[in-house]
């Protein structure tokens, strides 16, 4: 009977002490990446905001400056409207990454310039199209 109890009590204790880690790793994620806040580059010009967030805009013509010195670091502006953001970047960029290309950065604003340290563009629109209509391939631009 005693070995019975035993069981319970662990199925109980083992019980207990998942439901609190579940609880506690949901509520505290295990680095500042992991819960990150989409906001337009107005609000974070207006309020000053220095945590991580995620910003989307197109980038400005005429604004990309790659360092001479470090061929990976990138200066441009994106914009939203009337609101322009210039943002340092450092990493690899994406292929679609030029002037008027919609992109969406990751980082931190801080003096008046917003360090990304993740960088995405979005697809152009010549990728898009239905594949069920045979009238929208392009087979005349592809060069055998």
């Amino acid at each position: 009977m005693h070995q019975k109890y035993k069981v319970i009590l662990a199925v109980v204790g083992l019980s207990l002490v998942l439901t609190f880690w579940i609880f506690w790793s949901s509520m505290n994620p295990v680095n500042d990446k992991a819960l990150v806040k989409f906001i337009s580059i107005k609000e974070i010009l207006d309020f000053n905001n220095t945590e991580r967030v995620r910003l989307g805009g197109i980038v400005a013509d005429s604004s990309i400056v790659i360092s001479e010195s470090n061929r990976l670091e990138v200066n441009f502006s994106i914009k939203e409207g009337i609101s322009r953001l210039p943002v340092k970047f450092v990493g690899a960029r994406p292929d679609l990454f030029k002037h008027g290309a919609e992109v969406i950065v990751e980082g931190v604003y801080l003096n008046g310039s917003f360090n990304a340290d993740m960088l995405q563009t979005k697809c152009a629109s010549r990728y898009e199209g239905d594949l069920r209509d045979e009238s929208s391939y392009k087979l005349d631009e592809i060069k055998i």
